[in-house]
């Protein structure tokens, strides 16, 4: 993370002193003085973000994150590069701040990530996305983000523009234990179009995002079903003993509210987290699934580690009200809900950093999408376990890791989508913090 303030000049003026000190020297050594001067001054130039408001300071930060995975479907087998669905994926984000009376500061965000491979994306007038017959799928560069905000130390921050809403990823967020963005509950480090194989063939447009699907925001995402960044109107309290609270209210229309707890308590490390939200919008994605939508969405999550030995515990749970919304197929949306444990220890074991150790299990039930439905199906149960190690190294803000997981579907209601094959993927692949 780089962080500028407004005062290139003075940078400028202090390089020139020490310019001339150097130049004094060189002179007495028969150098080229003005040649010393302008290197110096050029490589000061170079190092230096510019801007023209000096009353606003600016910082840049983000990561880069790309994964190899191999993957197995029973049938077929191949390795691919790729990078982390949305929100996790690699991105830049600009954080402006300035303060304008004690207590009071003005400020903005701007956050672009990078979608050019992105494993979770689908093309929904072409059919284009990363499966077993395709391993790419290019969406570019996407500003997901775009607000500014007034915050009060005493009163809490109001902001506006295109941003996370107030719930959004309220659980999820709570895992600390390093491993949160190359691994959790939803499938954006997954591969949701990836289609499920029966008797060795593929059935006909039939993904692993069928059976955890989300009709908040009409998207396979698995959990954090209402995760929505969007135009909205957000509010964030201040903390208070560890406590904050946050609600939201997007176009057109989605309304949330949360709460967040951090703290130590004795030797344990605590984070907790909960939130509420119901959309309407029938066109959230861009195209709707519904002829009319009222979901309804409750999640909770919370972590827990024993510093003295590092084991923690990370669960969430979330659940979807769908009430009985009819689909543009004719089909209802079910109720459905998710929950997810992972469970582990982080260990300084060697001087480069922590070394993360877990395993991790998910289950998705009766997630069932607008394809798994026409198909037939009444209820399922899609779980998804496996595990990792990660080893961070301070001195590059990287982490490096290597981990497995293996999908597993059943499906009532349906003979078509009875005995269906389960998915194999090991993954290595690093992110680096800047």
């Amino acid at each position: 993370m780089k962080q500028v303030s407004g005062y290139l000049p003075v940078t400028l003026v202090l390089g020139a002193f020490l310019g001339l000190s150097s130049m004094s020297l060189a002179a007495d050594l028969g150098g080229d003085c003005c040649s010393d001067l302008e290197e110096r001054v050029a490589e000061l130039e170079a190092t230096t973000a510019r801007k023209d408001n000096r009353k606003v300071s600016l910082t840049i930060s983000g990561y880069v994150a790309q994964e190899l995975t191999w993957w197995d479907d029973g049938a077929e087998s191949n390795a691919y590069v790729h990078g982390l669905g949305p929100t996790q994926a690699t991105h830049v984000k600009f954080t402006g701040e300035a303060q304008f009376m004690p207590g009071w500061k003005a400020g903005y965000t701007l956050r672009i990530q990078n979608l050019s491979d992105n494993p979770f994306g689908r093309n929904a007038a072409t059919g284009a996305a990363i499966n077993q017959s395709s391993p790419d799928f290019n969406q570019g560069l996407n500003v997901q983000m775009s607000y500014w905000y007034l915050q009060s130390k005493d009163l809490g921050k109001v902001s506006i523009g295109r941003q996370a809403d107030a719930s959004k990823s309220v659980a999820m967020f709570t895992d600390q234990s390093g491993t949160q963005i190359i691994d959790n509950y939803t499938f954006l480090a997954g591969f949701p179009q990836f289609g499920i194989r029966r008797n060795g063939a593929l059935v006909p447009g039939f993904t692993w995002g069928q059976l955890a699907y989300c009709y908040s925001q009409n998207v396979p995402l698995g959990g954090d079903c209402d995760g929505l960044v969007m135009n909205s109107v957000r509010y964030d309290s201040p903390v208070f003993g560890g406590f904050s609270v946050s609600a939201s209210w997007g176009e057109d229309d989605d309304w949330e509210i949360a709460a967040r707890y951090a703290g130590q308590w004795n030797a344990f490390k605590v984070q907790l987290g909960a939130g509420y939200s119901e959309n309407t919008d029938e066109r959230i994605s861009g195209t709707a699934v519904m002829t009319s939508k009222d979901s309804q969405f409750f999640q909770a999550g919370g972590y827990v580690e024993h510093q003295p030995t590092g084991l923690f515990v990370h669960a969430a749970y979330g659940r979807e009200d769908n009430n009985n919304a009819l689909l543009t197929n004719g089909h209802t949306a079910p109720a459905s809900h998710q929950w997810y444990v992972k469970s582990g220890i982080r260990r300084r074991w060697m001087p480069l950093g922590a070394t993360i150790v877990y395993g991790d299990y998910v289950e998705y039930d009766d997630q069932l999408g607008p394809t798994a439905l026409a198909l037939g199906a009444t209820g399922s149960k899609f779980s998804r376990y496996g595990g990792g190690i990660a080893q961070e190294i301070d001195a590059a803000a990287m982490t490096l890791y290597l981990k497995y997981q293996h999908y597993d579907g059943d499906v009532s209601g349906a003979q078509a989508l009875t005995d269906l094959e389960g998915l194999d993927l090991v993954s290595v692949g690093g992110l680096i913090n800047f």
